[in-house]
């Protein structure tokens, strides 16, 4: 009643709202011991029709449940006349993400606010993720990005855990999704039947279950050459209802990667630390967090996602069944542990879940049509990364000296020995490699000097002496 009449007087409602009217009524009835978890939240939703995303997006009208079980059916009737195993079901979608964000009121980010020029971070990503409907499947993650190769990743593309694709718009193209489905998701469904389920080639096939996106080119064009990996896409505006990325799978991803990316970003303050100083290595430990660590923590985070947790996300679409949420360590309350516990003492429950569904759920957005992306690109300016640091060798080697006598003293830590023992090898010879570089081209260095200073040269007079 409360969510409906806030709709009805044309007021968008974000799921953090929802918790929070949740929490309230439950007080009033007297139920101290109701917690508004992202379970629950989920679960409302299901029940109630209403997507998970931000209300200016992709909205959820009443005729598009009408639309739901007739798409069931006609998957049922495909996957009987294709004799489609679980393992051959697959499901993919995009999402962006905020990789830079902290919660609002957090001292970095207070910090950060009140300098000059300074808002608060938006630099985002776009991801992919797809998998089949038993989990066992789990595909390399692609993120588009804006710039070609980020001066951070000096690897070769070849080698990220993740497929890396530069785009201006930072988000997916036809061109950029056909290339992917041609390119990496039919070879790589082809290999997993034939090397790990060990299908005969003739019984190689799938079907990929993508929303309908101006993004995607048409489910005709997307049919690999044999036509035995294909596509279908969801009815308009049902993809927040039974898509299965979209029940459970992508928040757990991206719930995992925030913890990763506070593990690698909060400061943990010791009792010594003056309050003042506080927000200033707050900010600059954010500064460091860059766009190569963004990539190899979603791909850790990707790989972290229990299959069990894809499994369930199938139930809706498949079996008219409730998943079951799977949130345990995922809770907004963990990461209101984790802050608490590096002295981010003023953000609130309120901050953190508007931080941890911000990536779906921005306040007042318009839709992320291609055009409205790229003037919010051009709003931002050229964008261009910024330098990375120089690393002075000798504060390198003595940080890792410093190092190894902790890992020495300490016995838990006393395994990572080697692998630092061995860095600090390598950092040695890069110092005298570096010594005799510098004392070549010293040798080297045209000298400035008098011609008397030379050595004598013969007399052009022709006397000698």
């Amino acid at each position: 009643m409360w969510y409906q009449q806030k709709r009805s007087a044309g007021v968008p409602v974000r799921g953090v709202e929802l918790q929070a009217a949740a929490e309230k009524f439950a007080q009033c009835f007297g139920r101290t011991d109701f917690k508004a978890s992202t379970g629950w939240l989920f679960r409302f939703r299901n029940r109630h029709a209403i997507g998970n995303r931000k209300v200016c997006g992709e909205q959820i009208l009443s005729s598009a449940s009408e639309n739901v079980e007739p798409f069931r059916q006609k998957l049922s009737m495909i996957i009987k006349e294709e004799k489609l195993h679980l393992a051959q079901l697959y499901s993919g979608d995009e999402t962006d993400l905020f990789w830079k964000s902290m919660p609002e009121n957090s001292q970095a980010s207070r910090k950060d606010i009140c300098l000059p020029g300074r808002k608060i971070n938006k630099e985002r990503l776009s991801a992919l993720l797809c998998a089949n409907a038993d989990g066992t499947h789990k595909l390399k993650s692609i993120i588009i990005g804006k710039s070609k190769l980020p001066k951070s990743v000096k690897e070769d593309t070849s080698t990220l855990p993740v497929i890396y694709k530069p785009s201006k718009d930072v988000w997916f193209t036809r061109e950029l999704f056909s290339e992917w489905f041609f390119q990496n998701f039919v070879p790589e469904v082809r290999h997993f039947q034939l090397n790990v389920l060990r299908f005969h080639e003739e019984d190689v096939r799938a079907l990929l279950l993508l929303d309908n996106s101006p993004a995607h080119p048409s489910a005709e064009s997307l049919t690999s050459e044999d036509g035995r990996i294909k596509c279908i896409f969801f009815p308009h505006n049902t993809s927040n209802l039974i898509q299965p990325m979209n029940q459970g799978v992508m928040l757990s991803c991206k719930r995992l990667y925030r913890w990763k990316q506070l593990e690698e970003s909060l400061v943990i303050f010791e009792e010594s630390d003056e309050e003042q100083g506080k927000g200033e290595k707050g900010v600059s430990k954010i500064k460091i967090y860059n766009i190569k660590s963004a990539i190899f923590n979603w791909a850790k985070s990707w790989d972290e996602v229990k299959q069990i947790t894809i499994a369930n996300a199938w139930e809706n679409l498949l079996y008219k069944k409730e998943p079951e949420y799977d949130f345990q360590s995922l809770e907004d309350g963990d990461y209101r542990e984790i802050l608490e516990k590096c002295g981010e003492l003023e953000t609130k429950l309120d901050d953190d879940r508007v931080w941890l569904n911000g990536d779906d759920e921005e306040k007042g957005c318009p839709p992320k049509t291609k055009g409205w992306i790229t003037k919010e690109v051009a709003q931002k300016g050229g964008g261009a990364e910024k330098q990375t640091p120089e690393f002075k060798l000798s504060a390198v080697r003595e940080s890792l000296d410093y190092l190894l006598d902790f890992v020495d003293a300490t016995p838990e830590f006393q395994r990572f020995h080697f692998t630092l023992k061995e860095m600090q090898q390598e950092i040695v010879k890069k110092q005298f490699q570096s010594r005799i570089c510098s004392r070549i081209g010293s040798f080297l260095k045209t000298r400035p000097h008098n011609i008397k200073d030379s050595f004598n040269m013969p007399s052009t007079s022709g006397s000698s002496n």
